[in-house]
């Protein structure tokens, strides 16, 4: 299955090569991409074409470091419901966190990892494996953090550390101005990192409602655009039919037109089992519904399908080792 890219993230090449200057639908439509989808809030290209993309438009941008410049037109409505659960996230903490757990939704070739370390929060962006090889690719992608964590945070926010994993260029300065301190070059990986005390400040901008109504979207939208892979095929039909009771491994197998021999067979071959598929969504849903302190545990253990709430906290602490009054309390604190 090949990786995509949503859509409408690629309006802000877009919108920087019109300030440049220089018409964008043709360099698209070469690339394969329509320019209608960009308005699409479910459509998806191929990687492989916004790569394309990008190597056609670097041939009209003559300087290194516009992505320096180029954030300046981002949004983050430019990444759909990520885009919002970050704007009502609590902290920026959450919010990087939420960028990393659904980054696919974004991109498939693009891998973020989050960790603290002495000098704070720190965002490490891999592209090891990815098709986007340019050195802008990383440079935007910091940029871009840092842009979203200041639209939450204020324009004062200041990393303790920048790295990027090629070599510095001529206007390396223009990087230096827009972090707000010495940016490393030619470092073993590109990464961003908070101190803790401003991951971990309380925003005003936050809505803790509305965050995790956004994460519900994703939840479904990042399994649904996956539907190519075995696992995620039967992750989904799993969550689309939790409430409506009992879920087996014979009712999916048939909305998959396969035995459930055969479903059972290409599962083993992914080192996996229905059961323990079954037991994971469950248990993801499950933590994103006891996270919104409005919905009743009696009325969770329902939506999972489970016949009494008894049932679902025991099979809650078999999972987690903690109840789910227990769990909804440690997030509290």
């Amino acid at each position: 299955m090949q990786a995509t890219h949503f859509a409408p993230a690629t309006n802000l090449l877009w919108k920087y090569l019109e300030s440049q200057g220089v018409d964008p639908e043709p360099i698209y439509r070469e690339a394969g991409i329509n320019p209608a989808l960009l308005y699409n809030p479910r459509a998806r290209v191929k990687v492989e074409k916004v790569d394309r993309m990008w190597a056609l438009a670097i041939e009209h941008i003559k300087d290194p470091c516009f992505a320096i410049d180029m954030v300046r037109f981002w949004h983050p409505s430019m990444i759909g419901a990520l885009g919002y659960a970050w704007l009502a996230s609590s902290n920026l903490r959450r919010a990087l966190h939420r960028a990393v757990r659904y980054i696919d939704v974004v991109s498939e070739d693009i891998d973020l990892a989050l960790a603290d370390t002495p000098a704070g929060l720190r965002v490490t962006l891999s592209l090891e494996k990815s098709v986007f090889t340019l050195p802008q690719h990383h440079d935007l992608v910091m940029t871009i953090l840092m842009h979203m964590a200041r639209f939450n945070y204020g324009e004062e926010l200041r990393p303790t550390e920048v790295k990027l994993a090629h070599a510095a260029p001529d206007c390396a300065g223009r990087f230096d101005d827009y972090f707000g301190i010495a940016v490393e070059f030619d470092a073993d990986n590109t990464c961003l990192t908070l101190a803790r005390a401003d991951a971990d400040l309380n925003l005003s901008s936050a809505n803790k409602e509305i965050a995790l109504m956004h994460d519900e979207m994703l939840m479904k939208y990042l399994i649904e655009i996956k539907k190519g892979d075995i696992v995620e095929q039967v992750k989904s039909i799993i969550l689309e039919n939790l409430p409506d009771g009992h879920v087996t491994d014979e009712m999916v197998a048939r909305e998959l037109n396969l035995s459930e021999r055969s479903m059972q067979r290409r599962l083993q071959e992914r080192q996996t089992t229905f059961r323990s598929l079954l037991d994971s969504v469950r248990e993801m849903v499950a933590k994103q519904y006891i996270r919104n302190p409005m919905n009743r545990m009696s009325d969770i253990a329902f939506l999972l399908g489970f016949s009494e709430q008894s049932a679902f906290s025991r099979a809650f602490k078999k999972w987690t080792g903690k109840s789910p009054v227990e769990y909804r309390n440690s997030i509290r604190h």
